[in-house]
């Protein structure tokens, strides 16, 4: 199977347009060229469950941490990097639900940390974040600054 390369604003879109934990990004490609079939049997995909309220950390606690981390690392740091200093920040807050493991292997924090990124740069007006970071890179933006600082 070929391997191609998009840009973060391609990717964000597959995200806006993907089912989170069901669609893969052929499967988004697919839907939005109008092609037959999936890449896999809809049986074989792995269904989203309902998360219950109180169960998962929400994402709209994330934003002040990730700010925190990206202020305490000059304004910009690679996505791990960021991701584990929000993880020590947010380290109280963390349940044995935000600490499980996905079905893709990801720790669900961690991946609701980066969505909290994909709102913060792409979602929220003006973005907290700057949008147009090389990619694996998360950098605050002035909004961003401003924010931390009222809140």
């Amino acid at each position: 199977m070929p391997t191609i390369r998009i840009d973060d604003e391609v990717w964000a879109v597959l995200q806006e347009r993907g089912q989170a934990f069901v669609d893969t990004p052929n499967d988004v490609l697919r839907r939005e060229f109008g092609l037959n079939g999936a890449s896999q049997p809809i049986a074989a995909r792995k269904v989203r469950s309902q998360v219950r309220r109180g169960e998962k950390t929400p994402e709209p606690e994330y934003p002040i941490p990730i700010l925190k981390a990206l202020a305490a690392m000059g304004g910009r740091g690679r996505t791990q990097e960021v991701v584990d200093r929000v993880g020590q920040l947010m380290g109280g807050r963390l349940n044995e639900y935000d600490r499980q493991t996905l079905a893709a292997g990801e720790v669900r924090w961690r991946n609701t940390a980066e969505w909290a990124r994909n709102t913060m740069a792409h979602k929220m007006n003006p973005a907290l974040l700057n949008p147009s970071s090389a990619h694996g890179w998360w950098e605050i933006t002035q909004a961003g600054r401003e924010y931390l600082e009222s809140n």
